[in-house]
């Protein structure tokens, strides 16, 4: 798969895009409005783990950023439902975290120190600045410990995303219609993949779904 990505910049573009997001890194890095007190409610319980209304409200802070780049239009944002799509998201999340444990998935210190080293938001002149990384965080309300433990958690859930998506290949009938198609295949071959992939991740997690107990605090979000 990663050849796959590597040749196909279009669709690398897609798959990353998918995978979210980076939700972690996008959350860090954009506003955050004000906040109600946690630990008086939660947004949802996904077996013993708890979504807060301070995750929430970042992960749709985000969100939100994004949608709004993108459109630029109030109203096309609502046709989103955006709030239900950030609470299943970080729901799926929670999910596939305890998969990757169960797993046996783990995340080296050099992929972390690699992860961060290559974020442009901590360069200067495409190279990594200690100084700027520090000061980002700090503006941010968070220490370098919170950072890279948020970072660590993505980079473990993409780990499992890409081990789920890589037992989902074309058939031999799939492939002989790609074959029957006149002209270049290469970008619809990366297409179809990626669409099966995305599929077969997310048949794994509503399976998985379906055996925890989860519970949503809709009214937080209506």
């Amino acid at each position: 798969m990663l050849r796959i990505m590597r040749s196909h910049k279009f669709f690398t573009v897609f798959i990353l895009g998918a995978i979210t997001i980076m939700i972690t890194i996008a959350f860090v890095f954009y506003g955050i409005g004000p906040q109600t007190n946690p630990s008086k409610s939660i947004i949802a319980q996904v077996g013993k783990e708890i979504i807060t209304p301070e995750e929430y409200e970042r992960a749709y802070a985000a969100a939100y950023r994004r949608a709004w780049e993108m459109y630029q239009n109030e109203e096309e944002i609502k046709k989103m439902n955006l709030k239900m799509k950030v609470l299943d998201e970080l729901i799926d999340n929670i999910v596939l975290m305890s998969a990757a444990k169960k797993a046996g998935l783990t995340v080296t210190e050099k992929e972390l120190q690699e992860a961060i080293m290559n974020e442009p938001a901590f360069q200067t002149d495409g190279v990594f600045n200690k100084e700027i990384y520090v000061r980002r965080l700090k503006l941010n309300r968070m220490n370098p410990a919170m950072y890279e433990n948020a970072i660590k958690n993505e980079l473990l859930l993409n780990k499992m995303r890409l081990l789920i998506a890589e037992t989902a290949d074309l058939t031999t009938d799939e492939l002989n219609i790609l074959n029957s198609i006149k002209g270049d295949k290469g970008q619809l071959y990366g297409f179809l993949l990626y669409a099966k992939r995305e599929l077969a991740i997310k048949a794994y997690v509503e399976g998985l779904k379906r055996q925890m107990k989860i519970t949503r605090n809709k009214e937080f979000i209506s």
